[in-house]
């Protein structure tokens, strides 16, 4: 009897194993193109994805319209076709990310004048404790240079 107990509760653990997989498999196939691998995992559908496979999560990559690069075997997107006639579609800016968008609007907007982070912050409309982080890495990186000290730094382009 306990055989049979075991034999039960065995299959339905494989069920549900089997559910998940699809449902997380789903999720990355319907998956915007510029989601991001923590908004995934930090969804509800992160248990679910951590399951996945390597082969598990090439194939649903697969499915949503991704193919291996060349040489690195990273996966780049390639727009449906009806996506890449409008250049107003998501596809059209899936080569840049959020971070990038922003470093390039920073450098943007200091190329007229030297800014504080507050006026930058009014600017681009960015929070300014996410453009402190930005800024302090611009500057780690050589890419802006700062003048002045606490609220009378201004920011401006490295040369």
């Amino acid at each position: 009897m306990t055989e049979i107990a075991q034999l039960f509760e065995s299959a339905l653990r494989q069920n549900r194993a089997s559910l998940l997989r699809k449902a997380a498999m789903n999720t990355l196939a319907k998956m915007p193109p510029a989601t991001t691998l923590r908004e995934l995992l930090d969804s509800d559908a992160g248990e679910a994805l951590r399951e996945l496979t390597l082969r598990d999560l090439a194939d649903a990559l697969a499915q949503a319209g991704y193919r291996p690069a060349r040489g690195n075997g990273s996966a780049v997107a390639r727009p449906r076709a009806a996506e890449v006639d409008d250049p107003n579609s998501r596809s059209a800016q899936w080569g840049e990310s959020k971070e990038e968008r922003i470093f390039r609007e920073i450098l943007a907007a200091l190329e007229d004048e030297a800014l504080t982070i507050g006026q930058l912050s009014k600017r681009l409309d960015v929070d300014i404790e996410e453009l402190r982080g930005y800024l302090a890495w611009m500057k780690k990186a050589g890419k802006v240079l700062s003048s002045g000290r606490a609220r009378a730094t201004r920011y401006q382009p490295a040369k």
